[in-house]
């Protein structure tokens, strides 16, 4: 019992001794722990950090808890280093950190931490310059591969992570800016791996003020559970954005001006392993008053969005799946530099679905809503539209581009998208270059260890495409101003509505196009059909409706010299187009045209005006060229026709044509170049007077109809200027086309009081023009046309009235005219000196043409060759009119020839050699003659008898000699006491003659032939009359008397037969016929004074 009690005591000694020993071990440890290790903990972590980051590293306290496990650091801090120009500054810092070590930690074998809480940490991170950080040696040191291998089966549980009052700040030196993150709070409930903590969400929570405004993130993670699971909420409130505008990844030129972003976002992410991460970005995000400056174009501009909304339903940012984003932007407006107006307005922008495809490299938008855009569309001097120059780039130099250059940028619209995995390329070379190379790089450049390779899509090289199902204009509100014309409304379209359906970008696939417009307040406009620009192509219904053509004159620059001052345009059918060299167009419809008037604004005058133009069936294509129009109607329509001083019509010059150019192009340099010289010639008169087109070339007009037309004619190419007024023009023209001759059918008046028709047939577009034209006009008051008359002849026309009708055929180029013209009570007025005057007898020419009633018919053809490069219509009828003027003085009874048949031939009457005797012939033309003088009073006629010395001298012999024959027969009547006439009045049968001759003969006093008894022979009476003839002598007096007969002759029988006063004629001396002379001897002639 003494052993067993001796053993037990032993054992109680030894346990004591071995608790003592713990015990002395354990004060000996917690006095170490105390007093020892804390101040060596703080001496070596001051050494070690401060060598290892080049840095001085102060920590004020640390205490250590081993009866707790508790670790607690007090006032620990990383200045700045030594070359620095802030001593005494600190990179970090933080109040206290405390950290609870579990005793689990020995039951687990592993780290079991309860609590690790940071208060008050500061980071000061300063960049120094463009590419050089206060950390930048720290960046690539830790960049360096380490050797140690992870333990990646290392198991923990860290609980109760906290970061309290954090604060952040980032001065940039190098931009001049400073940031600040103020307000850190982070917290984590639990991190751990172990297998009973495995299926535990892990839920932090993080809350900041990023520069002022609010910041946070919630979410809940799994990261050691196979998948791994995590969710991030990401929420933030009015994030100033101006604040990192240097830092934003935009090109050269466009600046960010302002902008706040609020944030209500979800990140998913999942991992399986061996599988790429699965992340998905869901939520919302909202931009609020965005305003970006943009310098690259012609016109800077500044745009600004009241807010900007994007709805993320699913976007894969890992892009195994198709994303899908909702986006819907308020009031955005586009402002130019120095203006305070919107250039571009937009009330709501809305995409109801996005959907990008990163495999298939397709981008497809639902129906994207432009809603109540609102702008203005202003038509420079210059001929450019203001709002395109918001648009136009400019290269690196600061020059625009050219048009050829924008439409290169267009087509490769569709690859600058900035898209998920691909980066943003720019057709804008200044755009280009910012982004290589800026004045302003605010890239930060670790080195070249701390960079990694990303690498590229495998389907980089697959095009991407892009689709729109349906692009919806909504309200929108267009004005339209034309500032190269002085006083010109705006044409305001409002509301326009478009909308296009199955958009692609590529323009392959034709999309469906709707528009539905008011133009003015009155003006329609709609259209539907399709369009595709890859190539060219379009199919549309086209109704206009009273659409204001004044707004969209300027569009002819400078060919227009005039001014539309209103007209309205309606127009019914179809637009076809085909791309093509050149394009084929081809419009089908009915087209209006109401109201016009186009105004000359440098003389203050209406120039063409029409209440309505109606063109139905219009059908036109061109290349080749077809027009074809059923039906063209003009309605109360006007034209001021002018002769400007200078010879040329007024309407020739509405529309301007280019001067022809001579241009020269020589060789350069090159040896082998050849000189080439271009020279447009002067332009020349026509050889034919035809329209010339291409063969394929083909204009159809059914019918062209004119209601109450009025043209207001000019001359002020006269001295003084003429003016006359055609109105009520009425009737129509038509049909014209090749093969078939147009009718022409015109009435009207002129001047409001004489009528005018004009009727006949023409057909222009022929290879050969033909014409058939009547023209009738009566009572025309010729005063007016006293500068015409002052010009040309010299006198001023008093008084008179003009009637014509007048016939012109044109036919192979051969022009035939026939002019009637009636002239009443015609009177000339003074006389009118000019240098250029034509010197006409007028007065001798007006009494010859002027009747008793006053009246002047005249009758003037003309023939002519339009062919002729001289040839000139107006010459041609003044040059006939000349001519007749000038032949009153050297032939007269030519001048009355043209109001008489025949008139050339009243100049004379011819008689029978030898002979005395008016015969019929010569009666027909004495009756004429009669007829000329009773109708002129104030004509005098002379006559003048003549003959011809050889057949008058032989013809005066056989005259004598049937005067003796006569004689004997009146003698022997005598003798029986028959009363008889004259010997003119006897007549003679052949019986009787060769009795009378017989008896003639023998009273003969001449040796006759004898018989053989010696008594007078019997001859035949061909011999008696020869022989009396050769026998007869004719003396000169017997010619004159001849002469003086024949006058006397024609006197009586105009006093007797004609009725003209004894005192308007006179008998002028006779005359004997010279050899030489063409006129025939036996005659009489009459002249006219």
């Amino acid at each position: 019992m003494t052993t067993t009690k001796s053993h037990r005591f032993i054992g109680y000694k030894r346990l004591g001794i071995s608790l003592g020993v713990i015990a002395i071990v354990i004060i000996l440890l917690a006095a170490i722990s105390y007093f020892w290790l804390p101040g060596y903990a703080k001496s070596q972590l001051e050494i070690r950090l401060s060598e290892f980051l080049q840095r001085p590293v102060t920590v004020a306290s640390i205490e250590i808890k081993p009866h707790t496990l508790e670790l607690i650091v007090h006032g620990f801090q990383v200045g700045v280093k030594t070359d620095s120009d802030e001593p005494g500054e600190s990179l970090f810092s933080f109040n206290r950190l405390y950290i609870d070590l579990s005793i689990k930690s020995l039951k687990q074998r592993a780290p079991v931490i309860t609590a690790v809480a940071l208060t008050h940490p500061k980071f000061r991170l300063i960049r120094e310059t463009k590419d050089q950080l206060n950390i930048s040696d720290l960046l690539e040191k830790f960049s360096q591969p380490s050797d140690e291998k992870d333990d990646d089966g290392a198991q923990f549980s860290i609980s109760n992570i906290t970061i309290q009052e954090g604060h952040f700040e980032f001065i940039d030196r190098h931009m001049q800016t400073d940031h600040q993150i103020t307000e850190i709070n982070l917290g984590i409930p639990v991190i751990a791996n172990f297998d009973s903590a495995l299926e535990h969400w892990i839920e932090p929570h993080f809350s900041a003020k990023i520069n002022g405004s609010p910041f946070a993130l919630e979410g809940k993670l799994r990261p050691f559970t196979v998948p791994q699971e995590a969710t991030l909420a990401l929420k933030f409130n009015k994030i100033d954005l101006s604040e990192f505008d240097r830092y934003a990844p935009l090109p050269q030129g466009i600046r960010l001006l302002s902008g706040f972003l609020d944030s209500d976002l979800l990140v998913t992410f999942t991992q399986e392993p061996d599988q790429a991460p699965i992340i998905v970005l869901t939520g919302n995000t909202k931009l609020q008053q965005l305003a970006i400056k943009d310098t690259t174009v012609a016109a800077p501009y500044r745009t600004n969005v009241k807010e900007l909304n994007i709805g993320l339903t699913q976007v894969d940012l890992m892009r195994n799946n198709p994303s899908q984003i909702k986006l819907k932007m308020d009031q955005v407006e586009l402002t130019r530099e120095g203006e305070s107006e919107p250039a571009l307005s937009l009330a709501q922008l809305i995409i109801d679905r996005i959907q990008i495809d990163t495999k298939l490299h397709r981008i497809t938008l639902e129906e994207t809503v432009l809603d109540r855009l609102n702008t203005t569309l202003r038509r420079e001097s210059s001929g450019q539209i203001d709002l395109a120059r918001l648009f136009e780039p400019i290269d690196a130099q600061g020059q625009t581009q050219t048009q050829a250059q924008i439409q290169a940028a267009k087509v490769e619209a569709q690859k600058s998208i900035p898209i998920p995995g691909r980066k943003p390329t720019y057709s804008n070379a200044g755009v280009k270059a910012a982004e290589n190379k800026s004045t302003q790089d605010t890239s930060i450049t670790p080195s070249a260890h701390a960079r990694k390779e990303i690498p590229s899509s495998n389907n980089e090289a697959t095009p991407w495409t892009t689709q729109i199902k349906r692009i919806k204009l909504s309200a929108a509100r267009l004005s339209y101003e034309d500032l190269t014309l002085t006083k010109t409304p705006p044409m305001i379209i409002d509301p326009l509505d478009i909308t296009l359906d199955n958009v692609d970008l590529k323009g392959i696939t034709p999309l469906k196009l709707s528009i539905n417009a008011r133009v003015n307040q009155r003006g329609q406009i709609k259209a539907d059909g399709s369009l595709s620009w890859s190539p060219f192509a379009t199919d549309l219904a086209l109704n206009l409706d009273t659409v204001d053509l004044v707004s969209l004159q300027g569009w002819m620059g400078d060919k227009l010299n005039a001014l539309i001052s209103s007209g309205d345009v309606s127009f019914l059918g179809n637009l076809k187009a085909q791309h093509g060299d050149p394009m084929k167009i081809l419009v089908k419809g009915e087209a209006k045209l109401y109201n016009l008037n186009i105004f000359d604004p440098k003389n203050t005058e209406d120039l063409l005006k029409w209440k309505k133009m109606d063109i139905n069936g219009l059908n036109v294509a061109t290349h080749p060229l077809r027009i074809d129009i059923k039906t063209v109607r003009f309605s109360d329509f006007y034209a001021r026709m002018i002769l400007l001083p200078n010879g040329d019509l007024n309407l020739v010059h509405i529309v301007q044509i280019d001067k022809p150019l001579d241009v020269e192009v020589e060789a350069a340099k090159n040896t082998n170049a050849v000189e080439v010289k271009v020279t447009t010639p002067d332009i020349k008169p026509i050889d034919t007077y035809q329209i010339k087109t291409p063969e394929e070339t083909l204009i159809r007009i059914g019918q062209v109809l004119l209601h109450q037309g009025n043209i207001n004619f000019h001359d002020r190419f006269i001295k003084p200027n003429y003016h006359a007024n055609l109105t009520g023009l009425t009737g129509q023209i038509g049909p014209l086309y090749p093969g078939k001759f147009g009718v022409i059918d015109i009435q009207g008046t002129i001047d409001k009081t004489a009528p005018l028709k004009i009727n006949g047939k023409i057909e222009p577009f022929s290879d050969n023009l033909f014409l058939d034209l009547n023209a009738k006009v009566k009572d025309i008051d010729l005063p007016p046309f006293s500068p015409y008359s002052g010009k040309f002849v010299g006198y001023a026309i008093e008084k008179g009235k003009l009637s014509a009708d007048v016939n012109y055929q044109i036919e192979n180029g051969a022009l035939s005219a026939d002019n009637k013209i009636f002239l009443d009570q015609f009177t000339l007025g003074e006389k009118i000196d000019r240098e250029d005057t034509v010197s006409l007898p007028l007065d001798l020419a007006i009494t010859l043409l002027k009747n008793r009633q006053g009246e002047i018919d005249i009758h003037l053809p003309l023939k002519g060759s339009i062919n002729d490069p001289e040839f000139n219509l107006g010459d041609i009828i003044f040059q006939a009119f000349v001519n007749l003027i000038t032949k009153a003085i050297t032939s007269p009874f030519t001048l009355l020839g043209s109001a008489f048949e025949g008139g050339e031939e009243l100049s004379e009457i011819t008689f029978t050699p030898g002979f005395a005797n008016i015969e019929d012939e010569s009666l027909q033309r004495l009756q004429t003659l009669s007829e000329i003088l009773n109708d002129r009073p104030s004509l005098e006629l002379e006559i003048s008898g003549h003959v011809d010395p050889v057949t008058d001298h032989e013809g005066l012999k056989l005259a004598m000699l049937q005067k003796k024959v006569k004689a004997q027969k009146l003698a022997e009547d005598v003798k029986k006491g028959i009363a008889s006439s004259t010997l003119a009045d006897i007549t003679l049968d052949s019986e009787e003659y060769s009795k009378y001759l017989e008896m003639a003969y023998k009273k003969e006093d001449f040796e006759k032939p004898k018989n053989i008894i010696g008594l007078t022979k019997s001859l035949p009476d061909a011999e008696m009359e020869q022989l009396m003839l050769e026998h007869t002598v004719i003396h000169d007096n017997d010619l004159e008397v001849l002469a003086e007969n024949r006058a006397n002759a024609a006197r009586s029988w105009l006093i007797e037969n004609g009725g003209i006063a004894i005192e308007r004629i006179f008998v002028v001396s006779s005359h004997e016929t010279k050899i030489d002379e063409q006129k025939s001897g036996n005659r009489v002639e009459f002249s006219l004074k």
